[in-house]
């Protein structure tokens, strides 16, 4: 008899616990919708810098938080450019992002030169999104104000010499590429940094 309390009780409670959890489960709102899955940086990432699997993630966002134009396809953004800085976390937009190059965002005029330097100490200080003023060693003279750097394209090397990619009006490109090639002792481009 002792054993068929037990037996009894312990039915009893199991059926009252399943009785709960089922009240309760019925009177629960239902999970939220975690929302569409957009691509976001995965790290704090430059203008101008390459997007990798490394630096871009994919991750569910309620979808009145989704900007328009918000990228979702992580094998169309591996490899495109910024057009401005991001912050880790923020959501890919087709206006942060250039899948065709570089130049996609800026403004329709630029081209990009290329600007050859002599001092390697100016790679640690010269990022992407930089704007820097481009001046000859020569005499001091400004040859393009205002210049946004793109990307570095080369590391110092033996020499000295690193280069990046700047986005330049066609007739600074030209001044610049004069000033570059001159077969001048002392000859060189340098750049002072704006704000």
């Amino acid at each position: 008899m002792w054993r068929r309390g037990v037996a009894r009780k312990t039915a009893a409670a199991l059926i009252l616990g399943g009785a709960v959890y089922a009240a309760t489960s019925a009177l629960a709102p239902p999970p939220p919708d975690p929302g569409p899955l957009v691509l976001v940086a995965g790290a704090d990432v430059a203008v101008g810098a390459e997007l990798t699997p490394d630096t871009v993630r994919a991750v569910h966002v309620p979808a009145d938080l989704v900007p328009r134009g918000a990228l979702t396809d992580a094998d169309s953004a591996h490899g495109a450019v910024t057009t401005a800085p991001l912050r880790a976390g923020e959501i890919l937009t087709d206006l942060r992002v250039a899948p065709d190059g570089p130049l996609e965002g800026l403004d329709p005029d630029l081209v990009l030169a290329h600007l050859p330097l002599t001092r390697p100490d100016l790679a640690g200080v010269l990022r992407p999104g930089s704007r820097v003023d481009v001046l000859t060693t020569v005499d001091g003279t400004v040859l393009a104000e205002d210049v946004v750097v793109v990307r570095q394209v080369s590391p110092a090397d033996s020499d000295g010499a690193l280069g990046f990619l700047v986005a330049v009006t066609p007739e600074d490109a030209s001044s610049l590429a004069v000033a570059g090639g001159r077969d001048v002792p002392g000859a060189g481009l340098t750049v002072v940094l704006r704000r």
